[in-house]
Formats: C-alpha cells, structure tokens, sequence
C-alpha cells in the first residue's frame, strides 16, 4: 500500500495496521461488496507480510549477527575448544507464502473498496482506510542530495520531489558540456 495517506510509512506500525485490517475484513465485506475470495486472499497477503515483518526478518537479522560474529571467533579467537556452529533458524508454523507485491494487491483491494455505495465513514474507521489530508503547501520541489559507494566508484545521487508542481526543469555540467533532463 505504498503512498496512501491512511497506510503508516514503518514496518511495525504496517503490520499493526494490517492486523487491524484482517481482523475486520471479514466482517465488512459483505457491506463493500466484497467476495469470500477475495478477502481471504486479501487475509493471506497480510498474514504473510505481518509474519515476514514481525518474525522472519528480525530472526533472520539476529542469526546475521550470530553468524558475523561467529567467523569473527573462528578467525581470531583464542579458545582452546571447538566452538560449535550458531542453530539454524527453524520457525514452528510460518503462513503460506505468496507472490510479490502483497502491499500493491491489498492498495488496490482498498481503491475498490472505497467506491462502493456501503462505504461510510465508520466502515472507513473499522478498517482503517480513513485517509488523513494533507494540507501542506509546498512552494518550491525539495532536493536532497548524498553519495554513494558502489564498485564502479563514488557518484552522486539526487533526489527530487516535486509535490505536485506542473514540471521540473534540471540542467548539468558533466565535463563542461551542458545537458538538460
């Protein structure tokens, strides 16, 4: 669900988010037209994303750590007895895992949802699909900019974002020449 204004930015707070939604889902379907298929599959795609985000990637972090720090030992310990490999991971009962782009399925279930003649304001609530307006104005497009490393060397990467405004104009100088994006 990325970039819509009621689905939070972090990881932790998504899979809160989608707890929620699973929870109400399957309460509400029938008020927004929604068929058993599809919410079911909707229900899948977040239990298999709370669980990557809540347990397998963090576990999966830690035994990196383990493992660093285990070649660490071997490398350059000064134990006199065999230090036996870090346990594998092993997780009891993980969801069925499903094809990429869980969060672009369940964005684009919400967009039909929200058509339907059901919909309100407290089904918005209960799910959690509540937009908040932003009413920022942003007068000028905001740039950052920062380098990178990568093997072919050093570069420069510049981000732009450009809040709405009609269009953006870049000029450059590589080796004196000028060219326009």
């Amino acid at each position: 669900m990325p970039n819509q204004s009621y689905f939070p930015a972090s990881e932790t707070d998504r899979a809160i988010c989608l707890s929620n939604l699973i929870a109400k889902l399957p309460i509400q379907d029938p008020h927004v037209g929604l068929s058993a298929t599809k919410t079911s599959a909707a229900v899948a795609d977040s239990l298999c994303y709370i669980w990557i985000v809540k347990d397998w990637n963090g576990a999966d972090q830690q035994k990196a750590l383990e493992a660093t720090s285990y070649k660490a030992l071997i490398a350059n310990g000064t134990d006199s007895d065999v230090v036996p490999l870090p346990a594998s991971l092993v997780f009891n009962q993980p969801p069925a895992l499903r094809i990429p782009g869980v969060l672009t399925r369940l964005s684009t279930l919400v967009q039909k949802i929200k058509p339907s003649p059901n919909y309100t304001d407290s089904i918005a609530q209960d799910l959690g699909t509540q937009g908040m307006q932003d009413n920022t104005v942003h007068l000028i497009p905001e740039f950052a900019v920062s380098t990178e490393r990568s093997s072919d060397g050093e570069r420069v990467k510049l981000t732009i974002t450009k809040h709405r405004h009609d269009r953006l104009f870049t000029e450059s100088r590589p080796n004196g020449n000028v060219s326009k994006l």
